[in-house]
């Protein structure tokens, strides 16, 4: 008896959740204009001897490195944290890598 009063007052809640009027709802402006820079990292590629160097950055912070000797698997070069501690990764066999988000800077 229960389950059948609570199945109905969880079919009206979302009835009346729904049942708002949606033409009252105004589109996004249209002049918005969406800048990727913003999002996407700052690729800097260059040659040494041998090998290829990537270098990755976000908002001029170098967080990652990718090192591609000529005919060896790539390695790469994560910053571990900010006081410039580095994590070599290799593609094969990489342990999980955890997230290390800066939430705030003072």
């Amino acid at each position: 008896m229960y389950k059948y009063i609570f199945t109905l007052s969880l079919l009206f809640f979302f009835h009346l959740g729904f049942s708002e009027n949606t033409e009252d709802i105004s589109p996004p402006p249209a002049d918005y204009e969406y800048d990727a820079s913003l999002d996407q990292p700052e690729i800097t590629i260059r040659e040494e001897k041998d090998e290829f160097i990537e270098e990755y950055r976000l908002n001029g912070n170098l967080y990652m490195i990718k090192v591609t000797p000529k005919n060896m698997p790539s390695y790469y070069l994560i910053k571990y944290d900010q006081n410039g501690d580095w994590v070599r990764k290799d593609m094969e066999g990489s342990a999980v890598s955890i997230p290390m988000w800066v939430i705030g800077e003072f």
